[in-house]
């Protein structure tokens, strides 16, 4: 078995978002069951933190460095 942490530094912010796109489908159409749906949730907010560490958001306001 693969070592998680390295997969997921390997996975571009491009193949994080289609997954997250992916995920959203399917939790959208309904045709999964209650397990599933909560699999696919957990899965998706794990992206979403790593995206935000990947983009460093912030608080929304935007600093010019002099």
């Amino acid at each position: 078995m693969t070592d998680d942490t390295d997969s997921e530094q390997e996975v571009s912010i491009g193949e994080q978002t289609a997954r997250l796109e992916e995920i959203i489908t399917t939790l959208e159409d309904g045709e999964v069951s209650l397990e599933r749906a909560q699999q696919l949730h957990e899965e998706g907010q794990t992206i979403l933190a790593r995206l935000e560490d990947d983009l460093e958001v912030g608080d929304g306001t935007v600093k010019v460095e002099e």
